[in-house]
């Protein structure tokens, strides 16, 4: 799977533009960090998790979008 993804980390503190604007449009109602975005290759959101994350979730989630599935 590592060859689907790269891992980006940000300041949650102080986050890019870019990363603030897909947490407005997809995580308003979001209270807890982490935020993990899935994105395209140009940026386009895809899916995504807030808050306590589970590892088999987080692994499930990833399994989907490499075989094409979002929830």
């Amino acid at each position: 799977m590592g060859a689907h993804f790269i891992g980006l980390a940000a300041d949650a503190d102080a986050p890019e533009a870019p990363l603030v604007e897909l947490a407005r449009a997809h995580f308003a109602d979001a209270m807890m960090l982490p935020f993990v975005f899935f994105l395209d290759s140009e940026g386009g959101f895809l899916d995504g998790l807030s808050g306590r994350i589970d590892p088999d979730a987080f692994r499930s989630r990833i399994e989907a979008l490499v075989a094409g599935r979002s929830s």
